[in-house]
């Protein structure tokens, strides 16, 4: 459990979530892409 992260704030983010087309749990096809290593460290370079 996270300290103050109350239903109010749960169902915040699912309406969020809702409004990309997106939900929690969800399986997202191709995920992670094969080149997720070049993808985090050009992620990193970017800070």
């Amino acid at each position: 459990r996270t300290p103050n992260f109350g239903r109010k704030s749960l169902n915040e983010i699912k309406e969020v979530l809702s409004g990309m087309g997106l939900h929690l749990g969800m399986d997202v096809e191709d995920w992670p892409p094969e080149n997720i290593e070049d993808l985090a460290k050009r992620f990193e370079d970017q800070f």
